[in-house]
């Protein structure tokens, strides 16, 4: 018994850091660039990806004439595609807020460096980037390495910002999960790019630029999702995620994933080996101590232990017990 349990342990051991990347999962809705409770756009945004809301009491305003959709659609409220799309997003929120944590991060007050296929919680409530700081991602030399950044509260990112995403950092496997509200609020530092998918347990809201609501406000290289309102209350290009990978296949296991793998393996192999010449050996032994015995083992003889085979019924077998 207690070597099973040992083995077990080895098991998990082996297989955990294999298989134990971060994913972020949203299905249907990862074919839509905004979800919401109610979605309303000011500028002459352009939108990839379908619009749409949870329910049929959602409202959609501000698209055609004044913002666009390409490779999507403004979807009806009350949709079936849309309410589904909404309920694979807070499935996925809510998935995502039960990751384990494997690192954390500061307020953003400076400029900061993110590792691939890390979740990284904030040591603060609510998160207030400071204008001019950098976020790297740092993706190992794997494209398929997945980033979520977590934060308890609000999110609010405050003028310029910009983003280095080195080492083949993908901007559709960055996943801001936020709280409460995200905010994105330029000021007078210019159009900015924002990188990755935003999923927000409140409101969204991306705020005007300082020459007004037709002047573009930033891209966002991502998916933008609110439980409540979703709002680009300046001009807003949101690139979508439709077709992502990171969004529906889990990411390739690193190095040490697959050593432990490997490792795994070659202990499988080993296990069974060392049965089968048990059992050759203890059968040669039996025949060398009865001449006379039949020339194969009948399906009841059994191994008592490593070298000895005792035929069934005998009294030594009776006795082993």
């Amino acid at each position: 018994m207690r070597s099973r349990v040992i083995w077990s342990v080895m098991v998990a051991v082996a297989v955990a850091p294999a298989f134990g990347d971060p994913v972020v999962n949203l299905n249907t809705a990862s074919s839509y660039g905004l979800l919401g409770g109610t979605i309303s756009n000011t500028g002459t945004s352009v939108v990839t990806g379908n619009v749409g809301v949870g329910s049929a009491s959602g409202t959609i305003s501000g698209f055609y004439p004044t913002g666009t959709v390409v490779s999507g659609s403004v979807i009806a409220p009350g949709s079936l595609g849309s309410n589904n799309a909404y309920t694979d997003f807070v499935n996925a929120l809510d998935a995502a807020k039960l990751l384990s944590s494997t690192a954390t991060f500061g307020d953003l007050s400076t400029s900061t460096t993110f590792v691939g296929n890390n979740v990284y919680d904030s040591t603060v409530t609510d998160i207030s980037t400071v204008s001019g700081i950098d976020l790297t991602f740092d993706a190992q030399n794997n494209p398929n390495e997945v980033f979520v950044i977590r934060t308890q509260g609000a999110f609010t990112a405050n003028g310029a910002l910009t983003f280095t995403l080195e080492n083949q950092a993908q901007a559709n496997h960055i996943f801001w999960i936020i709280g409460t509200n995200a905010t994105i609020s330029v000021g007078g530092s210019g159009p900015i790019i924002f990188d990755g998918s935003i999923l927000a347990g409140q409101a969204f809201n991306m705020s005007a630029a300082a020459g007004g609501s037709g002047v573009l406000a930033g891209t966002i290289d991502g998916c933008v999702f609110a439980e409540d309102a979703n709002t680009l209350s300046g001009t807003t290009d949101v690139n979508g995620c439709s077709g992502t990978a990171s969004t529906n296949n889990i990411p390739e296991p690193g190095s040490s994933g697959l050593v432990s793998f490997g490792l795994l393996l070659g202990v499988l192999a080993w296990r069974k080996l060392r049965v089968s010449l048990s059992r050759k050996a203890g059968f040669s032994l039996w025949r060398r101590q009865n001449p006379l015995g039949r020339p194969r083992l009948r399906a009841q003889e059994w191994c008592r232990s490593k070298t000895r085979c005792v035929p069934a019924g005998s009294a030594r077998a009776s006795q082993a017990y």
